[in-house]
């Protein structure tokens, strides 16, 4: 996700981009009102305290009002879910094709059909991805450096999950050190993160901290009252992280 900050006739206010890249036939079914546009693809701002959306299309731009915040997060929600369920078909259907083409390009064959299997597998697999109810998740970017040390020093938890990690990691340079006597293994330190993620349908924010090797090593959840107040949270973890794209 992509933040910038605008000034507007002597306002100050936060827009950020909430999607980029994002094909005609995936927005229009939510937002009816841009199909005259008749553009390929767009990215969608969010402008938080004027509830609307701002598009910015190959084809001219657009804003797009809500009456309420409640209705801007559903179709959030909702457009992010309809995105993911768009790019696994894509993926299923792009393996789909190049087995269908493998079949067809090579002389020699096997004496088994095992490509029909993975076919009908394959077409399955779509099927469920349709009719299945997920939830979306947003991946804000990585806490800065400054905002992940900052963190660590205010969450005594947060503090004890690394360093154990950083245990677990070790013992794992043990297990993988060819060398009769690696005492090096006592000195590495491994890389940690935060990941940032929103969650629009329960507006949920949650930070998971990832050590190199070992996984999550810990994760912290803020859950929010309002439409408004969850909004409003992923606009000030923008200055807190590095964008995920």
């Amino acid at each position: 996700m992509e933040c910038a900050v605008f000034h507007y006739r002597g306002v100050l206010k936060m827009v950020f981009k909430l999607f980029y890249n994002v094909r005609y036939h995936e927005i229009t079914p939510f937002l009816s009102s841009v199909k005259e546009l008749n553009f390929d693809n767009c990215d969608i701002w969010i402008d938080v305290d004027n509830k609307k959306l701002l598009l910015y299309t190959n084809n001219g731009n657009t804003d797009v009002n809500f009456n309420g915040y409640d209705e801007l997060l559903d179709m959030i929600a909702e457009l992010g879910k309809d995105m993911i369920a768009n790019d696994l078909i894509d993926a299923l259907n792009h393996a789909i094709n190049d087995l269908t083409s493998y079949r067809s390009y090579y002389n020699v064959g096997m004496d088994k059909d095992v490509i029909r299997p993975l076919l009908d597998e394959l077409e399955k697999k779509k099927k469920e991805i349709l009719d299945s109810d997920f939830t979306a998740v947003l991946k804000l970017g990585v806490l800065k450096e400054e905002e992940f040390d900052k963190l660590i020093r205010n969450d005594a938890e947060a503090k004890k999950a690394i360093r154990k990690a950083i245990r677990k990691y070790r013992e794992l340079c043990y297990e993988n050190d060819d060398d009769d006597e690696p005492e090096g293994c006592d000195h590495v330190v491994p890389t940690a993160d935060a990941v940032v993620l929103a969650v629009p349908k329960e507006k949920r924010i949650e930070i998971k901290i990832i050590v190199d090797q070992v996984g999550e090593a810990y994760r912290i959840t803020k859950n929010y009252d309002t439409a408004y107040e969850f909004l409003k949270a992923i606009d000030e973890y923008w200055d807190k992280v590095i964008p995920s794209y």
